[in-house]
């Protein structure tokens, strides 16, 4: 798939949002890098890490919303990609060189920057994780009646924060941070708008979950794979969690050794979802996502097993040989030994288990049946042809089995 021809050419206005967004989120960038650089002295490794995908994501999400915007501009999912660039890479830079800036500013321009990142980190994830997914892949509601509780959480939320933008007193509970802006006649009852902007974003995301499936369900074969390739993307970041999760359980309480991996994880995932909207929403390489999950798949249990069989041969084999030797060296080398000897065998039934089950419909079956009507018109030997039918077969469809049965005419009178 090569993506969807353009309906119209992109005017001044989509030029305009496609270098607007992207210099934006890139000075926003290279701004927050320069406050970690000049003004920290020691930097921790996963707060450097975290800045640096969190550029990427910002910039990312620019750079895919203008891809959206110049392929199909006025697309309502390249508009809000562009949109969340720069207010994604300025709640980042809010998160990430707080601390830093407070004795390196004015107060009064420290109290501004603290109160307005605050302020967009709610839109910011709410727009991200919520009206991203909820107007995806076709950049509009999925019916009629959604356009009632989708209108009547944006207001909500709309009401809250620019209560929340003008209320006294501090702009964080526990910090001493006050609102610069703050009015002392400030009503009371607003408190409730302000309190319920947390319930209104988790009602956001629960509302994109709820469109997605039923998009999914009610969908055809190119608007499912769209949304499998968000899914895939957005799963990274939960995978990441369980496996923390797992840690935790297996260690104890306590520093994690391997925090910095689960992290990088974690923002990995978060950059692969505008990657993953910019293929669905343009259907560059569509039809790859189902290769992908199950080559995803497959490893990940391939890996499992063999981390299995070699503690479990570690443990058995100390227990066989303790009375024989004392070091672990002899357990650790053999159990090695068998798990490579079990890895291409493991790994070619895993994998075709899950290719039956997640790769059935890599190609698209068009150009299957193309490419084999243009090589039927040259096969002239039949065993050939048998053996390209059931090629063809065998990778559109993933059966269990083929077999090709091709009958013969008997002449008239042939005994």
């Amino acid at each position: 798939m090569t993506g969807l021809p353009r309906s119209h050419r992109p005017g001044r206005l989509s030029f305009a949002f496609i270098v607007g967004s992207l210099t934006a989120s890139i000075a926003i960038a290279f701004a927050m890098d320069g406050v970690l650089v000049r003004f920290s002295t020691d930097v921790p490794a996963r707060i450097l890490a975290g800045a640096v995908l969190f550029n990427g994501t910002a910039i990312m999400q620019s750079l895919v919303g203008g891809i959206i915007e110049w392929r199909r501009p006025g697309h309502a999912i390249g508009r809000l990609m562009m949109l969340a660039g720069p207010l994604y890479g300025f709640v980042s830079a809010g998160w990430s060189t707080g601390d830093t800036l407070r004795p390196n500013l004015d107060p009064a321009a420290y109290q501004a920057f603290s109160m307005a990142a605050g302020l967009a980190s709610y839109p910011a994830v709410a727009l991200i994780a919520g009206w991203i997914p909820l107007l995806f892949p076709t950049g509009k509601l999925p019916g009629a009646r959604w356009r009632t509780p989708a209108g009547l959480l944006l207001a909500f939320m709309s009401v809250g924060l620019a209560a929340w933008a003008v209320r006294p007193g501090p702009i964080v509970a526990g910090r001493d941070l006050v609102n610069p802006v703050g009015i002392e006649s400030w009503p009371a009852f607003l408190q409730v708008f302000v309190g319920g902007i947390p319930i209104a974003v988790l009602a956001t995301l629960l509302q994109a979950i709820a469109a997605l499936i039923t998009r999914y369900r009610r969908g055809d074969r190119v608007e499912r794979l769209q949304i499998r390739w968000l899914v895939a993307a957005v799963a990274i970041v939960p995978i990441s969690l369980l496996g923390v999760a797992v840690e935790v359980v297996l260690r104890g309480p306590g520093p994690s050794p391997n925090g910095l991996l689960s992290s990088l994880v974690s923002y990995v995932g978060i950059l692969a979802m505008p990657l993953a909207i910019g293929i669905a929403v343009t259907r560059y390489r569509l039809y790859e996502i189902d290769r992908i999950i199950s080559r995803t798949i497959g490893w990940a249990l391939v890996t499992a097993v063999l981390v299995t069989v070699f503690a479990g041969t570690v443990v058995g084999l100390q227990a066989i040989l303790a009375r024989v030797t004392q070091g672990r060296t002899l357990a650790v080398s053999a159990s090695t030994l068998i798990a490579f000897a079990l890895f291409q065998p493991i790994r070619h039934r895993v994998q075709t288990v899950v290719d039956r089950r997640f790769d059935r419909a890599r190609y698209d079956g068009d150009l299957t049946a193309a490419a084999f009507a243009g090589r039927l018109r040259q096969q002239v030997d039949l065993a050939g042809l048998e053996a390209d039918i059931a090629d063809v077969v065998d990778d559109a469809l993933r059966p269990s089995s083929v077999a090709v049965w091709i009958r013969t005419h008997r002449h008239r009178g042939a005994a």
